[in-house]
């Protein structure tokens, strides 16, 4: 009896030594393998945007292919505008930024005199560069240099367009094969069983995504119109980029937030309107976050705050800012997946927040 027990100790730390190893296996797979799984990540969560409209191509009786193909060429229209569009407003932001650089120091020079740091602090002695440090720091972590990284990681993705387009072709073109292969595979109740998990999946990651980015839009719609009655400056890129941060949990938000808010800081001389500014932003993104969004996405495919955040860090170090983009729809993924495998449950119930 004895003896028996201590086989079912040892057997439970093989397996979970076992499991340990194996996620680390994964870690190291996605990590190197990260140019071709990126691509593919990035065609998935496209798919799912697409599907809504080929399905609606479909029901005036286009044929499926013609459906994908017009499908594409409306999506390829879109991004090439938006691409177009971020290009032309980061180079005129970076023309214009300069303008800004008098009001900079005159606030550093104002938080220097109010905090009164001594000049050695913020200044380098050296003989050769008597520039302001501080400065520098500002200078090296600057917006523009946040906006330069942004645009360096969309233009790599951007690099695998082809790639892309390519196993989203055939993505698509192969969505309503998998029944039939099932039914062939299986025997009916083992095949109906896995056609139902199959659906209730794809059915909840499409609402998940699909809501998601209804809601990143209307986010950025409500932004840049705030923006603009304030006056500030380049509210096309802050209307983009809130849509983009919007898909990165928390941090995604209080980016977005910042970032105007440190131009209208520069901007304007009067602190209260960049307050009432700020107050706005805040309610705006607290309402989309905290109200509208758990209410259409429903409390199905919450996730525990300790998850999204291991989630935004995992993925972000695997993947970069794309990573982080996609982090917490990967994680939803996985846990609608957990969800409908009986096996898996309990995962799914853990990786959930408190109902």
């Amino acid at each position: 009896m004895h003896s028996s027990e201590e086989t079912v100790k040892y057997q439970k730390i093989v397996v979970a030594l076992l499991s340990l190893l194996s996620l680390i296996a994964v870690g190291y797979i996605l990590y190197e393998a990260k140019s071709i799984l990126l691509p593919f990540a990035l065609a998935i969560f496209i798919s799912y945007i697409l599907y809504p409209v080929i399905n609606a191509f479909e029901k005036f009786q286009i044929p499926s292919f013609f459906s994908i193909l017009f499908t594409l060429l409306i999506g390829a229209l879109i991004l090439a505008f938006v691409v177009s569009l971020i290009s032309t407003s980061i180079d005129s932001f970076s023309k214009e930024f300069p303008k800004y650089e008098p009001r900079l120091t005159q606030l550093t020079n104002d938080v220097q005199e109010f905090f009164d740091i001594p000049d050695d602090v913020l200044t380098n002695p050296s003989p050769e560069n008597e520039d302001n440090l501080l400065g520098k720091i500002l200078e090296n972590f600057s917006i523009p240099s946040f906006l330069s990284g942004v645009v360096g990681s969309i233009s790599s993705v951007l690099s695998n367009i082809f790639l892309i387009a390519l196993i989203l072709l055939f993505m698509l073109m192969s969505r309503n094969q998998l029944p039939s292969k099932v039914n062939r595979a299986f025997d009916p109740k083992t095949a109906s069983k896995i056609a139902n998990i199959v659906e209730n999946v794809n059915h909840q990651i499409q609402k998940y995504i699909i809501t998601k980015t209804l809601i990143s839009l209307v986010t950025s719609g409500f932004v840049m119109v705030i923006l603009a009655l304030f006056g500030v400056e380049f509210v096309v890129i802050w209307g983009i980029l809130t849509f983009i941060l919007n898909f990165i949990p928390n941090i995604g938000s209080l980016i977005a937030t910042a970032l105007p808010l440190t131009i209208a800081f520069l901007q304007f001389e009067d602190p209260m309107i960049v307050f009432w500014l700020a107050v706005l932003l805040i309610v705006v993104q607290q309402i989309m976050g905290n109200i509208v969004e758990p209410k259409w996405l429903g409390k199905s495919i919450n996730l525990s705050p300790l998850v999204i955040l291991f989630s935004l860090i995992f993925w972000g170090w695997l993947w970069g800012i794309i990573g982080m983009f996609l982090s917490v729809p990967i994680t939803v993924m996985i846990k609608i997946i957990f969800e409908n495998v009986e096996g898996t449950k309990p995962i799914s119930i853990l990786m959930g927040g408190v109902k």
